[in-house]
C-alpha cells in the first residue's frame, strides 16, 4: 500500500534564526522549531523535564475529598482496596497506589478482575471481595468511571467507592465519594493527558503533601506510572514526559525486584532503559497475563519483595506471552481468512469480522494487526457464551466512540476513545450492526483516509548525519504521542553490494546504501516485500529513523526503515 510522504514545512527565515541564536545545525534547527523550542530557555526547558515541573496535584476537581477520605482511613486503621483494570495501565496503577499505601501505613489490599469472567470494569465480585475483608473503601485505577449501578451496589454494603480514571465520562456520573478524572466536566487540571496510573501518581503526590511526608515517598513509584503512561500511548509532553522520563531512570536502576526480573526476562539489558523497551518488552508480558487469564499475578509480580519472588512471577508472564502469541497468530490468521472470503475491507471502507471461539483477550491486538493491514476501521468480535465481546481499532478522521453511538441501540454496552474502543452485543445483532457501522465508514472514511502516511521531520543529505543530530535525537527522548522520533528522508540513492541484499529474520530486510561518499547500514523490519524495488538499477528514496547499533563493544548509526521509493 502505497504511503503519502508529508514533508513538514518550516519557515526559513525562522529556521536560519534559530540556527546562528542556537548554534546548531539547519537541521537540528528544524526539529527544535518545529516542537516549538524557538528560544534557549524553551529548548533548556525542554531537555531537562524536571520533577520541579509537576504540576499541583490539587489543582485535580475533588483531589481535596480524595485525600481527606483516605486520610480518614488510615487514621481510623480501616481497610482499603485498590481495584484495577487488568491492562498494563490498569495493573501498573494499582500497584503503584496499593504500595504507597503500604509505605505510609494503610492497610491495603488489591483486586484486578478476571477478564474471561468479570469482563472490563468494577464487578460485583470484587465488591464482595471488598465486603469480606472488611474495607470500607475502594480505590479504583484506570476505570470506574461509568460504574454507576456498581457504586449503588457497593453502598448497601456500606462500602464507599473513589474512581480514579482517564476515560471520557458519560453525561451521568457515578454518585461516588471522589472522582479523579482530568477529563470530566468542570475540571480544570492542565493535563488533560493523564493515563490512569498518571492520575494514581497524582493522588499519591497530593496524599504525600497533605500529610507532610517527604516527597521522595510519592517519587519512588514512578517507574510504574512511567510503564503505565508509555503502554498507554498518551501524549509524552508536559507533564507526562517528566514521569516517563524519571521513571525510565527508575527501571534502568532495577531497584524494584519485580520490574529487575521482568526486564531480564525480556531481554531489555541496556544500561538506559527506552520507550521502545517498554512497549514492545515488558509491556506485552504485563499485558498478557490478563488477555489469558488472571491479571492479579502483574500486580503480584510489580509488588513482589524478594527476587525469589520476582523470579518465579516473571518466568509466569514470559510464558503467558508467548501463549498469547500463538493465540493471537491463529485467530489472526483465520481473521485474514474470513476478510477474503466475505468481502473486500478497502471497498466497504471498514472491517467487521466474528466468530464463535476467538479468545475475547487478544482480539485488540489483532484489531491493531488487521488495520494496518487494510488500512479501515476495523472491529473485531469474539462470541463466547452466547454474547459478542469487541475490540477495534481506527484510523485518522475516524471517530469509533461516536460511531458506536450511532449504533448504540444494538449494543450491550460500549467504551473507549476516538482510536481505540470496545464493545458488546447479542449476537443476534451482529448483521445489524456490522450493516450499520459499515454505513458510518462510507459516509465517512474517504480514500485519501485510506493511505497511510509517513510525518517526515525533513529530508537530509548523508553528510547531515553528525555528533550533533545524533545528541540532539538522544536528549529529544523519551518518544511517544506528542514527540514522535524524528523520521527523516534521504535522496537520490543507490544499493551497496552484489549479489544480492540479505534477508535477516523471518521478514527483515538489510543492506548498505550510499549516497555520495557516504554508505550506511539499513534495516527495514517486516519490509521483505520491498526486496525487488533494490533491483531496480535505479536511485532509491528512504524514509527512516535513525539508530545506533551496538556490536562488540562497538557503535555503529544504522538507518532503520520505514519505506522505499523508487526515484524517476
Amino acid at each position: 500500500m502505497e504511503k503519502i510522504w508529508i514533508i513538514q514545512d518550516s519557515p526559513q527565515g525562522d529556521i536560519e534564526n534559530l540556527t546562528n541564536s542556537l548554534g546548531v545545525s539547519p537541521v537540528v534547527a528544524g526539529m527544535l522549531w518545529r516542537r516549538e523550542l524557538h528560544t534557549i530557555d524553551e529548548a533548556r526547558e525542554f531537555f531537562n523535564p524536571s520533577i520541579s515541573q509537576l504540576l499541583d496535584p490539587f489543582l485535580m476537581l475533588n483531589m481535596d475529598k480524595a485525600v481527606e477520605e483516605i486520610s480518614s482511613c488510615l487514621d481510623a486503621h480501616l481497610p482499603i482496596l485498590v481495584y484495577g483494570d487488568y491492562d498494563v495501565d490498569g495493573t501498573t496503577a494499582a500497584s503503584l497506589l496499593h504500595l504507597f499505601l503500604q509505605s505510609i501505613g494503610a492497610k491495603s489490599d488489591f483486586y484486578i478482575p478476571d477478564r474471561n469472567s468479570e469482563g472490563y470494569g468494577v464487578s460485583h465480585k470484587g465488591i464482595d471481595y471488598a465486603v469480606e475483608i472488611g474495607a470500607k473503601l475502594i480505590i479504583t485505577c484506570d476505570c470506574g468511571i461509568t460504574a454507576i449501578e456498581q457504586v449503588e451496589y457497593a453502598k448497601k454494603f456500606g462500602v464507599n467507592m473513589m474512581i480514579t480514571d482517564h476515560h471520557i465520562p458519560d453525561e451521568q456520573l457515578p454518585d461516588a465519594i471522589a472522582i479523579l478524572n482530568p477529563k470530566q466536566g468542570g475540571c480544570e487540571y492542565p493535563n488533560k493527558n493523564l493515563c490512569g496510573a498518571g492520575v494514581a501518581f497524582k493522588l499519591t503526590q497530593a496524599l504525600a503533601q497533605k500529610r507532610g511526608l517527604p516527597e521522595q515517598e510519592a517519587l519512588q513509584f514512578l517507574d510504574l506510572a512511567a510503564i503505565g503512561t508509555a503502554a498507554d500511548i498518551v501524549k509524552v509532553t508536559g507533564e507526562n514526559r517528566i514521569i516517563v522520563n524519571e521513571g525510565l531512570k527508575l527501571i534502568s536502576q532495577g531497584n524494584r525486584p519485580g520490574i529487575k526480573a521482568l526486564k531480564k526476562v525480556a531481554g531489555v539489558t541496556r544500561d538506559e532503559v527506552t520507550v521502545a523497551d517498554v512497549l514492545f518488552g515488558l509491556g506485552p508480558r504485563i499485558n498478557a497475563v490478563g488477555r489469558l487469564g488472571e491479571a492479579m499475578r502483574a500486580v503480584r509480580l510489580m509488588t513482589a519483595t524478594t527476587a525469589a519472588e520476582a523470579k518465579r512471577l516473571s518466568a509466569v508472564l514470559n510464558s503467558e506471552n508467548e501463549a498469547r502469541k500463538t493465540v493471537e497468530g491463529k485467530i489472526f490468521d483465520e481473521a485474514v481468512r474470513l476478510s477474503t472470503i466475505r468481502y473486500d475491507p478497502r471497498e466497504k471502507r471498514s472491517l467487521v469480522l466474528y466468530q464463535e471461539g476467538w479468545h475475547h483477550g487478544v482480539i485488540g491486538i489483532v484489531a491493531s494487526k488487521l488495520k494496518e493491514r487494510y488500512f479501515v476501521p476495523t472491529v473485531i468480535v469474539a462470541i463466547n457464551d452466547g454474547v459478542g465481546k469487541a475490540s477495534a481499532r481506527s484510523i485518522n478522521g475516524f471517530d469509533l466512540h461516536a460511531a458506536f453511538s450511532e449504533c448504540a441501540d444494538l449494543l450491550l454496552s460500549f467504551g473507549g476513545h476516538t482510536m481505540a474502543a470496545g464493545m458488546s452485543i447479542d449476537p443476534v445483532n451482529l448483521e445489524a450492526f456490522e450493516k450499520r457501522f459499515q454505513e458510518v465508514a462510507m459516509a465517512q472514511v474517504t480514500e485519501e483516509m485510506m493511505r497511510p502516511r509517513l510525518k517526515i521531520e525533513s529530508v537530509i543529505e548523508f553528510s547531515d548525519i553528525n555528533s550533533q543530530l545524533m545528541e540532539t535525537l538522544r536528549r529529544l527522548a523519551p518518544y511517544g504521542p506528542g514527540n514522535m522520533r524524528p523520521l527523516f528522508a534521504s535522496q537520490n540513492l543507490e544499493v551497496v553490494g552484489y549479489p544480492r541484499p540479505k534477508i535477516v529474520g523471518k521478514d527483515h530486510l538489510k543492506f548498505k546504501v550510499r549516497q555520495g561518499r557516504t554508505v550506511l547500514d539499513a534495516i527495514g523490519f517486516g519490509m521483505a516485500e520491498s526486496l525487488d524495488l533494490l533491483y531496480s538499477n535505479k536511485n532509491l528514496e528512504i524514509a527512516y529513523v535513525l539508530a545506533e547499533n551496538e556490536w562488540q563493544g562497538r557503535k555503529t548509526i544504522q538507518l532503520e526503515l520505514k519505506d522505499i521509493r523508487v526515484m524517476d
